[in-house]
């Protein structure tokens, strides 16, 4: 099975990779070419366009930065737009918001090719392992068409119905683990000024019933001020503000999160984008500092 590639970040190079691996026949894009080398020198080949890749192969995926970025790959010269058609699918596994799906979904369809929504859950090591969660919406065919490669990429898919429901169920996973990341910070900081030793804390956290992979990872990076970059902050700070306008559309109070988005944005403020999303340990030992 031949597969297109859009975007090699941190998630789309593991992404890619394990496809290889797993006897894929891969052609790769990113708007840094240089970026390609690697998976190259893995047997991937390049395509200098998303419109070259999309013409070579079948089912192309991409997993790009933003919104921003999953439309001009699309909509731009020599995007996707350029060669999708009868026979072609195109499955974006960026996370953006309901909006930007279907303004993708309802492009392609014109041009008679099948779109498939499939943000993942999970970050940098369950990408290069393959136990990413994956949360389809659209084409149900080309949904099943996918399953080979979605079973290589994940340990879970789900088909969630019409498109953005996949991008909805990812908002609202980021959004729960973005506020959860800021309270795991302030228990961090209140056990020490308490005079809690914190790693004690998180020896009793992961012994309980809010006993989760993520304190159980994070944690004791976040003790060393370890915030090697598996999901970026300035990545984070987006979920949680395309979240808080889907919580906006339907009405929903959202004070949790909002105060978690302060919070990442005051992270981004002082350069601590481009870190892992637990950095926001950072705005919360300021204001400790600052007291």
């Amino acid at each position: 099975m031949e597969v297109g590639f859009l975007g090699l970040g941190i998630m789309g190079k593991a992404m890619s990779m394990n496809l290889l691996k797993n006897g894929f026949k891969v052609t790769v894009w990113n708007r840094t070419l240089s970026k390609c080398d690697e998976v190259v020198a893995h047997g991937a080949s390049v395509g200098e366009t998303p419109a070259e890749v999309v013409k070579k192969c079948n089912i192309t995926i991409a997993i790009l930065s933003d919104p921003a970025a999953a439309l001009s790959v699309v909509f731009d010269k020599d995007g996707v737009l350029d060669q999708i058609g009868s026979g072609k699918g195109y499955i974006d596994m960026s996370t953006v918001d309901p909006e930007t799906s279907c303004k993708i979904s309802e492009a392609i369809a014109l041009k008679g090719g099948h779109f498939l929504e499939a943000p993942v859950s999970g970050s940098k090591q369950p990408a290069e392992t393959g136990q990413l969660v994956i949360l389809a919406a659209g084409d149900k065919a080309l949904y099943e068409e996918a399953v080979p490669a979605f079973d290589v990429l994940g340990k879970k898919s789900f088909f969630l119905g019409p498109v953005g429901n996949g991008a909805k169920m990812k908002l609202v996973v980021n959004m729960i683990m973005g506020s959860v990341m800021n309270a795991f910070s302030e228990g961090l900081i209140l056990a020490e000024r308490s005079g809690l030793n914190r790693h004690s804390l998180l020896d009793v956290l992961d012994l309980g019933g809010i006993a989760n992979p993520m304190f159980r990872g994070k944690g004791p990076e976040m003790l060393k001020d370890n915030y090697s970059p598996a999901f970026p902050l300035k990545h984070q700070q987006k979920d949680m503000r395309l979240a808080l306008a889907l919580g906006d559309q339907n009405a929903v109070s959202m004070p949790v999160a909002a105060a978690a988005n302060e919070a990442f944005k005051k992270a981004r403020s002082m350069g601590l984008g481009d870190l892992d999303f637990s950095a926001v340990f950072e705005t919360v030992k300021l204001l400790k500092h600052s007291s």
